[in-house]
């Protein structure tokens, strides 16, 4: 694969020469030089199927979150060079969010107990829950988590007295820009 940058006779080329070259302008303005696909005659495998059909909703998504100025705005903010809002937005689809700690060393039951969460996301969470069950499943209570000051952790206060915190389960789920849903489970165990 060649590139050109800034030549002043392929600037901007972009399509096919002779059925054997592709030429085509990234967002950085660089045009790339590449060899012509050849398509393949197997088929298909059904993990890509679900991938190719992933692609196709993050493209669809891509380009409704871009026709939206507020949050085009917001997604080219986040495009580092040669990014552009359309990337960002379509990485963010194909991304949900992650549960990366959880911080329940003050949760003894009572009503005030924090729990705190780290989750994170490659753009921007929308909300992030919390449903406290017994051992038995049964929803203690539940409730939205908020965001703290450091950006990273959001925190539940308790409303509701659990006598029972061992077996306990944590249920937190994330909710990102485009949808993505994600929940986790976490057992108190100590």
């Amino acid at each position: 694969m060649a590139r050109s940058t800034n030549n002043v006779v392929m600037k901007g080329v972009s399509g096919t020469i002779g059925k054997m070259l592709v030429f085509r302008t990234n967002a950085a303005d660089k045009t790339i030089v590449a060899r012509r696909p050849k398509p393949s005659n197997k088929p298909l495998t059904v993990a890509q199927l679900e991938v190719r059909d992933r692609f196709t909703e993050a493209a669809y998504y891509a380009k409704a979150a871009i026709s939206n100025p507020a949050l085009k705005e917001e997604y080219q903010a986040k495009a580092k060079p040669g990014q552009s809002a359309y990337n960002i937005a379509f990485a963010d689809y194909l991304k949900a969010p992650e549960l990366r700690k959880v911080m329940a060393d003050e949760y003894n039951g009572a009503i005030g107990d924090r729990i705190q969460f780290r989750v994170v996301d490659n753009f921007k969470l929308q909300s992030v829950n919390i449903r406290i069950l017994d051992s038995t499943n049964a929803v203690i209570e539940q409730g939205a988590a908020t965001p703290l000051d450091n950006g990273l952790d959001w925190e539940y206060i308790a409303t509701v007295a659990n006598p029972t915190v061992l077996g306990s389960n944590l249920e937190v789920t994330a909710k990102d820009t485009p949808g993505n849903t994600v929940t986790f489970d976490n057992i108190i165990s100590s």
